[in-house]
């Protein structure tokens, strides 16, 4: 549960902040055309929008605003049930947490019933830890997808990547902490394969592959996250035969760099092209979390202080 209440505190905090300069404080916000927003501050220096590159139209953002004022409260409030914010009762309620005289089930907030009890029941219905996300890193993250340069916050990505890369942008869903997926691509010299998809429960990974004027395929998978969580993941490239290519760690988008990942001399290359000139493999995703930790939170807290990249 607290996992979860503090991935919900980053998104919105990631929603709020300027692009820019990635401030949460209580100031003037624009928007453009668009709707993405942006502080007074950084729009004074400005022509168009770091997100998109469209035109400013001058007009406030009251709703980001307003909410920018209270997220401290907010923050409070979710990852504090029981603090102040949350004891206003209304009369002839029992509940704190709903407002009700009745719950179909005992709510961790409720003042009738006994809070050891109640967390029990409710542990009993939350998910593994292995089925939730892995926590966010803070900051930017670069879009791979070339040749775009946008530098995005994590809870910005999935919006940019949805509207101006939806050709090369897919959503899955992992089975057993593990992703499977056959790809293909036609074999042509100087030409870039990339592609972005968020694999639920894992992340949001882009797939960088290359094939240079020598015909050498270059490939590697990087995830949108910090260096801290991605010692979570290890990937493999295999031909659909089964003939392992590759086998390494899930690198993070911050440190790409062109040798990462598999490499493969276009003399080698030929041997895994079919008649059709068509090249298929399969990426292999497979995550791994410490299970036997004895306090889930340290690892959020890890990633709070060690927001390498």
């Amino acid at each position: 549960m607290e996992e979860i209440r503090v991935m919900w505190c980053d998104t919105l905090e990631e929603l709020l902040q300027c692009p820019v300069c990635l401030d949460i404080s209580q100031v003037i916000k624009i928007q453009c055309v668009n709707g993405h927003h942006i502080c007074n501050t950084c729009r004074m220096q400005l022509d168009t929008c770091p997100i998109c590159k469209a035109h400013f139209i001058g007009t406030r953002n009251l709703a980001v605003e307003q909410l920018s004022a209270k997220f401290e409260d907010i923050k409070l409030s979710i990852l504090n049930p029981y603090h102040a914010l949350n004891r206003k009762i209304l009369p002839n309620k029992v509940c704190v947490a709903i407002q009700t005289e009745n719950s179909a089930m005992p709510s961790t907030s409720c003042q009738t019933e006994d809070v050891e009890q109640a967390v029990s029941k409710l542990n009993n219905l939350l998910p593994k830890p292995m089925s939730l996300a892995p926590k966010i890193g803070k900051g930017t993250y670069p879009c791979r997808i070339r040749p775009c340069k946008n530098d995005l916050p994590h809870g910005r990505m999935i919006g940019h990547l949805r509207y101006y890369h939806r050709q090369v942008y897919y959503e899955f869903i992992a089975n057993d902490y593990m992703f499977k997926k056959q790809w293909s691509l036609e074999f042509t010299r100087n030409q870039n394969y990339d592609y972005a998809f968020h694999v639920k429960g894992m992340g949001l990974f882009f797939l960088i592959i290359s094939i240079n004027h020598m015909f050498d395929l270059s490939a590697s998978l990087q995830i949108v996250n910090c260096g801290l969580v991605c010692k979570q993941f290890t990937y493999t490239l295999e031909t659909n035969t089964g003939c392992v290519l590759y086998r390494g760690p899930v690198k993070s988008c911050r440190l790409f760099s062109p040798n990462d990942g598999l490499q493969i001399p276009g003399n080698n290359m030929r041997q895994f092209i079919d008649s059709k000139n068509c090249f298929y493999y399969n990426l292999i995703i497979k995550r791994k979390v410490d299970c036997g930790a004895a306090n889930p939170m340290s690892l959020l807290s890890d990633v709070d202080n060690n927001d390498e990249a």
